[in-house]
C-alpha cells in the first residue's frame, strides 16, 4: 500500500508538470525555447504586466554631421624646443576667433623671431645699398663712356640676387612656423594660453572643424520623411531648424538627410537631437522590453502563473516605443512576465 501511494503521488506530480506547460489564449510555445522547469518560488519574483491599449510614440534620434573632421594645429615638444632654441619664437598675432570661417591657406596665428627679422633687415639693406651703387656706376658711365663698370654692376646684381634668396628662405621659415589652415572650415578652438602670449609644445593652438554640412539618421519603420519638410533639432539649450533633403551623392538611401536652414557661414554642431511625436498606435499589445529574451534568433518571455510557476512562451516582437516593445504574436495582454 505504501508503494502504491508513492506511485500515485509521482503520477499526480507528473500530471501537474504537464499541465504547467500547456498554453492558453494565443500563446505560442516551441521546443527550441531553452527548457525551463516549472518553478515554485515562495518569494514573488520581479514581474511586469503585459499591457494593451493605445501608444503615443515619440521619435528620438541623434543626428550625425556627415564628413565631420577636426584639424589640430600644434608644435610637438621636439619642434617647440627646436624653434624656441634656434629662433627665439614669439607670438606676433592671432588672426582668428572661435566661430570664424577660414579657408585653406589662411594664416591663423603668426609668429616673429628677432633673429629672423634681423636677417631680413640685413639683406634688405644689402639690396638697397647695392641698387644705390649700381645707379651711381650707371651715372658715371653715362658721363664718361671710357669707364666700363659692367663687371662691377654684374657683381652687385649677384649680391642682390643672393640677398633676395636669403629673404626668401627666411620667409619660408616663417611660413612653416606660422599656423596656416590646411582646410576650409570653422575655428572651434583657440588656446587661451596662446591668447595670453604664452607658447607651449604638445598642446593644440588652434582647432578647425570641417563637415559636409548635412545631418543624417536612420529611417524609422512606418514613418516617411519627405524632402522639403522642416523639423527643429536641439543642441543643449539651443535649437536649429532643419529641412529634409534628398540623399547626397554617394550616400545610402536607407538614411534620412537634413540640411540646416539659414545656416550659411555658421559653424555646425557635431551632433543634434531630433524629437517629435509619431501617429498614435491603436490597441496594441506591449511590454517592458527588459522582459523579452533572445536565443538563436528566437524571442521569448517567461509567463509567471498565479502559483508562482513560470513558462517560456515564444513571441514575435515589433517596434520599440520608448522602453516598451510591441508584441505582434504570443501574448494578448494582462499576463505577468518575469524580469531578469
Amino acid at each position: 500500500m505504501k508503494k502504491n501511494r508513492q506511485k500515485l503521488k509521482i503520477t499526480a506530480l507528473a500530471a501537474v508538470l504537464v499541465l504547467s506547460f500547456t498554453g492558453c489564449g494565443n500563446a505560442v510555445e516551441d521546443a527550441l525555447v531553452p527548457p525551463v522547469m516549472p518553478v515554485y518560488n515562495p518569494v514573488e519574483p520581479g514581474t511586469v504586466e503585459v499591457l494593451r491599449g493605445d501608444l503615443k510614440p515619440r521619435f528620438s534620434a541623434k543626428l550625425e554631421l556627415l564628413g565631420y573632421e577636426q584639424s589640430r594645429y600644434q608644435f610637438s615638444m621636439a619642434e617647440f624646443e627646436e624653434v624656441n632654441n634656434i629662433y627665439g619664437l614669439k607670438l606676433d598675432e592671432i588672426h582668428v576667433s572661435v566661430g570664424d570661417r577660414v579657408h585653406a591657406g589662411d594664416v591663423m596665428v603668426s609668429f616673429h623671431s628677432e633673429m629672423l627679422d634681423e636677417q631680413i633687415r640685413e639683406n634688405e639693406k644689402k639690396i638697397s645699398e647695392a641698387n644705390l651703387e649700381i645707379d651711381h656706376l650707371k651715372r658715371v658711365s653715362a658721363i664718361d663712356s671710357d669707364q666700363d663698370n659692367s663687371a662691377e654692376i654684374s657683381r652687385l646684381n649677384r649680391e642682390i640676387e643672393v640677398a633676395r634668396l636669403y629673404i626668401s628662405d627666411v620667409n619660408e621659415i616663417y611660413r612653416k612656423l606660422n599656423v596656416i589652415s590646411e582646410v576650409d572650415g570653422y575655428v572651434s578652438y583657440v588656446n587661451n594660453a596662446l591668447e595670453a602670449g604664452y607658447l607651449t609644445g604638445g598642446q593644440d593652438m588652434v582647432v578647425v572643424d570641417r563637415s559636409d554640412g548635412i545631418y543624417a539618421t536612420d529611417k524609422i519603420e512606418g514613418f516617411d520623411f519627405k524632402a522639403g519638410e522642416t523639423y527643429t533639432a536641439e543642441y543643449g539649450n539651443l535649437t536649429r531648424k532643419l529641412q529634409v533633403v534628398d540623399p547626397p551623392e554617394g550616400q545610402s538611401g536607407d538614411r534620412v538627410y537634413f540640411q540646416p536652414v539659414d545656416a550659411e557661414g555658421e559653424m555646425l554642431e557635431k551632433e543634434l537631437k531630433l524629437e517629435f511625436e509619431l501617429p498614435v498606435m491603436k490597441d496594441v499589445c506591449y511590454v517592458n522590453q527588459r522582459a523579452i529574451f533572445k536565443k538563436n534568433d528566437m524571442y521569448f518571455v517567461y509567463v509567471v502563473k498565479e502559483n508562482g510557476m513560470r513558462t517560456a512562451v515564444v513571441v514575435t516582437p515589433g517596434d520599440t516605443v520608448d522602453n516598451y516593445r510591441i508584441i505582434k504574436e504570443g501574448l494578448s495582454g494582462g499576463e505577468q512576465l518575469e524580469l531578469p
